[in-house]
């Protein structure tokens, strides 16, 4: 064994100013190549299952956490890979290596992307032949997908006659139901390589699922968490630099940004655990979703909580702002801060609230009176003791209505953690710049840095240093303001170059194609609502739909680039000067969400524990909703809102889509599918018990929690946690 033959598998596997209008393309009226019904085929699970049996050992290993699987190849055996990987006349392959491991990290399928597209390291998982002639790279993320439904052969058979018969989901049309015509998509004849057969329908579907296999989400198993499988895809490693310095690659430039661009998304905000405004969403489902959610957890009006006066999904920006006020556009934005107390509930109740705005002025700064009497004051947190409330009449309520007098649809409030101080004021707001996302954790959430690191490190200030004395919420405030307002100055990669590294668009989107032409490598996000906010900022391309199948045509849009149709709509975004070039992208990212609705993996579970009004879940119901995840090998369909019979339509129909999807593609096109996570319910069901019982403990005697965390419960939330980071994959190239 020579040096550096061994490879660590789980090794091997933010943005432009604001978006133009003629980036954003949203034109999806055009038809799909209607497929033709395939025969059944066998589970493309047979050759997995057969090579995890036959080396047990190798299984147990493959998957784990970092640093646990290595692949060792011989210095002749490298060498014989390479030679025939590389014949320029061939047309490219894929094949699993003898060493196929029974599962892979979803990291690696981000390697392989980068190996592809722009400078990563060749995969020791898969052999690739003639990878330089693999054109066009598209990711397709499948929420609800996995092993159990691929194993199903029965639904590819009928998946062309599923079109019709999908269950009503609140997002997409059946495909031949889709008012379209055909003009746009190249059929599959059409092929600029004529030295390519024209494969059957058959071998469509054998090349579709010829690579099937398990992918493990990333996570930390040792501290019982599951981190995004969106970050885990879009979000790349700096590359290393041969030189010193590290300036080549790393060399950070300002660059102005509007204020605008950090508004989190409600994905964002629903990551970060936030009670979400409706306006904050661009799909209706998805906001009615949210709002039964928050009637089940105590946070709508019934229980106190109101909603600012806003029905826009993104910051009003005024006609009439001054042209030097490039930052802030003319919105307002509102650093908050709040200091809470424990009241007689056992719940945190606001004490004081701070604001200052964009000039570090303070407009509002108040002690308030809690409704119950004041159980413990945390003045060594909050800064509160009983002489500040002596002679205080004013209440939340009188709180909320100066909040909603003051934050309009031109309104941004900023705040470090401020769901926290939101579900103190019981507000929602939908623009929100959390101080602890903009500047992430080196380890992503749901780890935050605090606000006192963050102060010290980027504006080389000391705060919270009173003590015993507590913090100043006035101080807190501005110091959010102004890590916001340095944000704003740098860039949106300020704060996080040692964090979590860069778009994985920006970094294809540094390499040039390998045609000879100079000209670099383009990159398409096709996404709901709003994908030039969020991990879509730096794609080349941005185009935003609403169901499903309006994903699928605008992948094969952005695949083909180019629109000679005659038949636009006349309400189009698409403006022909900013079309696609003809040829597509090189990358795209893209991701199906009926099958995870109908499954009701979207769905947060409902809260057993004390709801907001102090009312606490009895030790019966507490044991009935943490057993619900005894038993790891259940069946996550079993605990969704939908019957089997529409789950198999809904399969049906997406599987439909992924190959007609597949069919359509340009020759030399890889198609890389992942679902992302199983079901996260559980884990999110077993985190919101320990999160209550973390609570509970600070404030209550051992025999009076409402919620028993033992190493029972432990184990459950691992074993919930490991089922949920395993999900399925597939390469299949076109």
């Amino acid at each position: 064994m020579v040096a550096g033959s061994k490879r660590t598998a789980a090794d091997a596997g933010l943005f432009p100013p604001a978006l133009k209008a003629g980036q954003t393309v949203l034109n999806t009226t055009k038809p799909l190549p209607k497929p033709h019904s395939p025969q059944r085929q066998p589970s493309p699970f047979v050759d997995m299952q057969t090579a995890r049996s036959a080396d047990p050992a190798q299984d147990s290993k493959v998957g784990e956490d970092e640093g646990d699987w290595l692949v060792a190849e011989s210095r002749s055996s490298r060498k014989k890979r390479r030679k025939v990987q590389h014949d320029p006349e061939g047309q490219p392959s894929i094949a699993f290596l003898d060493t196929r491991p029974a599962r892979i990290q979803l990291k690696a399928l981000q390697e392989l992307v980068l190996y592809l597209l722009a400078d990563g390291a060749a995969p020791s998982w898969l052999a690739i032949k003639n990878a330089r002639r693999i054109e066009k790279v598209v990711v397709l993320m499948i929420p609800g997908l996995d092993r159990e439904l691929l194993e199903k052969s029965d639904l590819l058979a009928s998946a062309s006659t599923a079109g019709g018969t999908g269950p009503d989901t609140g997002h997409s049309r059946s495909i031949e139901s889709a008012n379209v015509s055909s003009t746009s998509i190249p059929s599959l004849d059409e092929s600029d390589a004529p030295d390519v057969d024209i494969p059957s329908e058959e071998e469509l579907t054998r090349r579709l699922l010829q690579h099937v296999f398990e992918v493990k989400a990333p996570g930390d198993s040792r501290a019982n968490r599951v981190h995004s499988p969106l970050q885990g895809m879009l979000i790349a490693p700096l590359p290393e630099t041969k030189d010193e310095g590290g300036k080549d690659e790393r060399f950070f430039q300002s660059a102005r940004t509007s204020i605008a661009t950090f508004v989190h998304t409600a994905e964002e905000l629903r990551e970060a655990e936030y009670p979400i405004h409706h306006a904050a969403f661009t799909d209706a489902k998805d906001a009615q979703l949210e709002r039964d959610r928050r009637e089940q957890t105590s946070q709508s009006a019934s229980a106190g909580w109101v909603d600012t006066n806003v029905s826009v999904s993104q910051p009003r920006i005024p006609s009439t702002f001054r042209s030097e006020d490039a930052v802030t556009q003319g919105l307002q934005p509102y650093a908050v801060d709040c200091e809470m107390v424990l009241t007689d509930d056992d719940k945190s109740s606001l004490a004081r609230i701070s604001v200052v705005d964009w000039h570090g002025k303070t407009v509002l700064d108040k002690y308030v009176k809690p409704a119950l009497p004041i159980k413990n004051y945390f003045t060594q947190y909050s800064g509160i003791t009983p002489r500040h409330l002596e002679d205080v009449t004013t209440t939340l309520e009188d709180i909320q209505r100066s909040l909603l007098e003051l934050l309009g649809p031109d309104s941004i409030l900023l705040g470090h953690s401020l769901e926290s101080d939101l579900n103190a004021l019981k507000l929602t707001h939908p623009f929100i710049i959390d101080t602890s996302i903009i500047y992430p954790h080196p380890r992503g959430l749901p780890l935050r840095s605090s606000l006192k690191f963050l102060a010290n490190r980027y504006l080389k200030r000391e705060i919270q240093k009173q003590g015993l004395n507590g913090h100043d919420s006035v101080e807190d405030a501005r110091a959010v303001l102004d890590l916001v307002r340095l944000k704003c100055e740098k860039g949106p990669r300020w704060g996080t170059l040692d964090a979590n590294g860069e778009s994985i668009f920006r970094r294809i989107g540094r390499s040039v194609r390998p045609d000879g032409s100079g000209k670099l490598r383009e990159t398409a996000i096709v996404e709901y609502g709003t994908p030039e906010r969020g991990f879509g900022r730096d794609a080349t391309y941005k185009i935003a739909c609403e169901n499903d199948d309006e994903i699928v045509q605008g992948v094969l849009r952005a695949a083909h680039g180019g629109d000679t149709s005659p038949d636009m709509p006349a309400d189009s975004t698409t403006h022909p000067a900013d079309e696609i070039p003809a040829g597509g992208v090189d990358f795209i990212w893209s991701r199906l969400r009926d099958l995870e609705a109908v499954r009701g993996w979207n769905n947060l579970p409902q809260s057993s524990t004390t709801s907001t009004t102090g009312e606490a879940s009895t030790s019966n119901n507490t044991e009935t909703t943490t057993n619900a995840v005894d038993d790891p090998s259940t069946d996550s369909t079993s605990t969704t809102t939908s019957n089997s019979a529409d789950l198999h339509a809904a399969a049906s129909l997406t599987l439909t889509r992924l190959r007609t999807l597949f069919a359509s593609l340009p020759p030399r096109t890889l198609l890389v599918a992942y679902s992302g996570t199983s079901d996260m319910r559980p884990v999110l069901h077993m985190q919101q018990l320990h999160a209550q019982y973390r609570r509970e403990f600070k404030v209550k005697k051992w025999d009076e929690l409402s919620v028993q965390w033992t190493d029972v419960e432990e184990q459950k939330l691992r074993l919930a946690v490991d089922r949920a980071r395993k999900g399925v994959g597939l390469l299949a190239l076109r």
